[in-house]
């Protein structure tokens, strides 16, 4: 069990020990910063407390029906909610197989789009379908496409076959752009606890809530009945960037579990053995995905900052550039990365010696969180979002 995740050896070794020991808490929460594995890892756990073989080491290649609809994300006991970057996900693993038609690689690509169509689930969705119309016709052609990827599929001849994963991308691109799904309604949570009280198929059951912190506050508290008393032998893996985002109510119901930031060994650990691909020098996942999938923000970041702190205006056609850039990776998502590298840039200002104080700095990332919150969770358009950020960073520089 585990034998994928790299470069959080605690956080495994504790996972293991508490698995072997039933000592596992009914909530979990997984914090640490994008692309440290917390959903990779909060996903084998799933498989792990699903697993029917008699293996009690669990290995990722166990035979039993429940390990098989595991590994390609099917398992009608896991639910999959909240966001995460699809989008740039999905890029990463469909350039991968263009590269080589390998086993695990289909796999790559498969999980990578599971991950997006299990938040349709049906279950999820029972009795307010109307509010997914748009997306189920997508939902069909894309089963349709990646069928001819999948696991032991006899994909398309060398003139379709870069086509064919060209078409999943852009159909998932459309899936990520028809709703956002950081903003998870209370609805669907209210679901979950139903679902979470069902008899399931096999020992446990497990609920996989990524950046819960992003919830609104009618979620939020439809959560909290449920994590009072959850049922028997069903687990909420609940995961953030950020312990101190969540709420404290969340944070006392739950059993905290740290992840590090991955160095630079791991990274190309990650990129060779999951990806295999050769790494750039010195570069972090996030470098990596960014690079590979080619809609890169750290040149439009550069240029807001410069503005930001330059005597001049706003380079005319500056944002709506970023904008264009964001809607391509799905509005809120693309905002996110944007943001990321601004993040980025703020704390390398941190860390030289340009004449900006700390306590500036300190309010721009304030500002930048708050812009993030009113896109993601508040639904407001990018554009409104940027021009706020911009004045808001003008006015304190």
């Amino acid at each position: 069990m585990f034998e994928n995740i790299i470069g959080q050896r605690q956080v495994v070794e504790r996972l293991v020990a508490e698995t072997q020991g039933r000592l596992l808490p009914p909530v979990l929460l997984f914090h640490g910063p994008d692309y440290s594995a917390k959903c990779s890892t909060a996903l084998e756990l799933a498989r792990v407390l699903t697993c029917t073989g008699g293996d009690r080491t669990v290995p990722w290649g166990c035979p039993c029906r429940s390990c098989t609809q595991q590994r390609h994300l099917l398992h009608p006991d896991t639910l999959l909610l909240g966001g995460r970057y699809f989008n740039r996900e999905i890029a990463v693993a469909a350039a991968a197989l263009k590269r080589d038609d390998r086993l695990p690689l289909r796999y790559l690509l498969e999980r990578a789009v599971r991950k997006l169509t299990r938040r349709f689930d049906p279950v999820l969705w029972e009795g307010d379908e109307t509010r997914i119309k748009k997306v189920e016709p997508l939902l069909s052609a894309l089963d349709e496409k990646l069928e001819l990827y999948l696991p032991g599929s006899q994909g398309p001849d060398d003139k379709k076959y870069i086509s064919g994963i060209d078409a999943v991308v852009d159909l998932c691109d459309k899936i990520a752009d028809v709703t956002s799904l950081d903003s998870v309604p209370v609805n669907v949570i209210r679901r979950v606890s139903i679902w979470s009280h069902l008899a399931s198929q096999g020992p446990g059951k497990v609920a996989i809530i990524e950046n819960v912190d992003r919830l609104n506050d009618s979620a939020r508290n439809a959560l909290l009945k449920t994590l009072e008393e959850p049922p028997r032998q069903t687990y909420f893996v609940l995961t953030t960037v950020r312990r101190g985002a969540v709420i404290p109510t969340i944070l006392s119901r739950a059993r905290s579990y740290g992840f590090a930031p991955r160095g630079g060994a791991d990274s190309a650990d990650v990129i060779r053995k999951i990806f295999r691909d050769e790494p750039r020098e010195s570069a972090s996942i996030r470098d990596y995905f960014s690079f590979v999938d080619g809609r890169g923000f750290r040149p439009l970041a550069e240029r807001f900052l410069e503005a930001c702190v330059g005597n001049g205006d706003l380079e005319l056609g500056l944002l709506d550039e970023i904008e264009l850039t964001i809607k391509n990776m799905s509005g809120s998502e693309g905002f996110r990365y944007f943001a990321q590298e601004l993040t980025d840039l703020l704390h390398g200002i941190l860390r030289s010696s340009e004449p900006i104080s700390p306590r500036v700095i300190a309010q721009w990332r304030d500002l930048l969180r708050t812009a993030i919150t009113r896109v993601e969770s508040y639904n407001v358009q990018p554009t409104l979002a940027l021009e706020g950020l911009y004045q808001g960073m003008r006015y304190s520089a």
